[in-house]
């Protein structure tokens, strides 16, 4: 087997389906991001305040930024999966893949609307996404969350991710506060441990 290659083609990963039944019975579909979302992406991100909107690495306050991400998906290099209710996407995460002596890894990140928070449907588009890594061959999936966050921070955690170390004063405030960046990674390969 080639390890330079992922072992399941994106064409093969673009079928992924994933129907879940929310708490208070709404239903929501987990599928890969394709150019006709644009607008319902747009609309995820629009207005949001400014409390959220730091901590995102790009500027989702510009639509010609979120619309790149539909309208050009580089699906080899971000495997993007969102969470749709009738025509609206309510979530959406992504899978930041690894490049040579990272090819093993990718980096996850989430986001939901704030009205589908703390029903399941983080856990599920995080539970989607590792399944969508395992497919690709990957060993290791990463997250990066400000320590102001504890409860993202759990939530990760009871999925299978452990703390492997805080980056110091990594993350600055809109305001100039430096704050620590835990990494976290979820195994989904581990090497046999000599003894």
């Amino acid at each position: 087997m080639d390890v330079t290659k992922p072992t399941a083609g994106v064409e093969q990963l673009m079928l992924y389906r994933h129907l879940i039944t929310l708490p208070d019975g709404m239903r929501v579909v987990l599928r890969p991001l394709i150019p006709k979302d644009k607008d319902s992406l747009i609309a995820l991100f629009a207005n949001l305040p400014a409390e959220e909107t730091q901590y995102f690495r790009s500027n989702i306050a510009d639509p010609d930024v979120v619309a790149g991400w539909a309208e050009q998906p580089d699906y080899a290099n971000v495997f993007p999966l969102v969470a749709v209710v009738g025509d609206r996407i309510v979530g959406n995460s992504t899978l930041h893949l690894g490049k040579g002596f990272t090819r093993h890894t990718a980096e996850i990140r989430i986001f939901l609307a704030k009205e589908f928070r703390r029903h399941g449907l983080g856990a599920a588009m995080i539970k989607g996404q590792l399944e969508i890594a395992r497919k690709l061959g990957l060993h290791q999936v990463l997250a990066e969350i400000v320590e102001s966050r504890p409860q993202v921070i759990h939530a990760f955690e009871r999925l299978g991710f452990e703390r492997q170390f805080a980056f110091r004063d990594l993350f600055m405030t809109p305001e100039g506060e430096t704050l620590d960046m835990i990494v976290l990674v979820n195994f989904l390969k581990r090497h046999a441990e000599d003894f």
